[in-house]
This record gives C-alpha cells, sequence and structure tokens, in this order.
C-alpha cells in the first residue's frame, strides 16, 4: 500500500505527461493534473469515506483498479509506505512539470513592466 501522495504524484505525473505529448493545447492543465492525481487516489476513499468504503475497496484493489493511473500495481511495488517512493515520485513530478512549463510557454514565467509602475516604484538606473 503506496503513500496517498505517491498516488497523487503520479496521477499528475501521468497526466502531465499526456498533456506534454499529446498534440492537445488546453489551458486547464493544472486542473487536469490534480483532477488526475485524485482520481488515482480514488481507490483508496475507503478510509475517509464509510458509508462506501466496501465498493471502493473491493473495485480499487482489482483488475479494475488499474483504470485509477495503475493504482494496485504502485500498492504492490510499495508494500511499506516508504517515504522515500512518495518523494522520488513528488521530485520526478515536478521536474517533468517545470519542463513541460518551460516548453510551452510563450512569454517568459515572470516579467515586470517597468514602464507601467509608478514612479516612486521603479528601481534607479
Amino acid at each position: 500500500m503506496s503513500l496517498a501522495i505517491t498516488h497523487f504524484a503520479f496521477g499528475a505525473l501521468c497526466a502531465t505527461l499526456l498533456l506534454a505529448y499529446l498534440p492537445v493545447r488546453t489551458r486547464y492543465g493544472f486542473s487536469l493534473a490534480v483532477g488526475s492525481g485524485v482520481w488515482a487516489m480514488l481507490p483508496d476513499f475507503w478510509h475517509v469515506a464509510p458509508t462506501a468504503g466496501a465498493l471502493f475497496r473491493t473495485v480499487g484493489h482489482s483488475a479494475v483498479g488499474n483504470v485509477f493511473w495503475l493504482h494496485p500495481l504502485l500498492d504492490a511495488a510499495d508494500p511499506k509506505d516508504t517515504h522515500f517512493l512518495g518523494a522520488v515520485m513528488v521530485g520526478v513530478y515536478f521536474l517533468v512539470s517545470l519542463v513541460h512549463a518551460e516548453r510551452r510557454r510563450d512569454a517568459p514565467a515572470f516579467s515586470v513592466e517597468w514602464e507601467r509602475l509608478p514612479r516612486a516604484l521603479r528601481r534607479r538606473r
């Protein structure tokens, strides 16, 4: 059973990679990545929702659970809930997100239009 952050980062990583390499442009990339991360955690929803706990547990940890970004496979690969795998997954997701954002940007990520600032806030040159 992997940590929740491992599942979330893996789901968000998969969505980011799909958005990076499919010929699709959308301004909702961040929302799709977050939604995909939540989608990857749905089989473990039984921990917080006791009413439908049996359904989430049986479906999420069966062969059908692979629809949730290979959730049972990650649980089998990390049976001891290691923090190392979670940290590696978050780091890989962070790096892939940075590369994806840098490759698709049209303008600088941060720029200041000095002419629009009031004189009191401008740098002295």
